[in-house]
């Protein structure tokens, strides 16, 4: 059997909850993305530089 909620301040502070959460994501994902590509610069970076000592080429 099935019970349903009369209670509409759970589903009110619930729909708070999940808006917060997705504002949260939104705010946060522009830092992540750029902590990423940061990232792969530095590693693409650091990969060239060792190419070029293991070549023996100019620093």
């Amino acid at each position: 059997m099935a019970t349903k909620s009369r209670n509409r301040n759970g589903l009110f502070l619930s729909l708070i909850a999940i808006a917060l959460a997705l504002g949260s994501l939104a705010y946060c994902a522009s830092f992540a993305v750029d902590l990423f590509v940061s990232g792969w610069e530095r590693l693409s970076f650091a990969a060239d530089y060792f190419g070029r000592i293991i070549r023996g080429g100019a620093v």
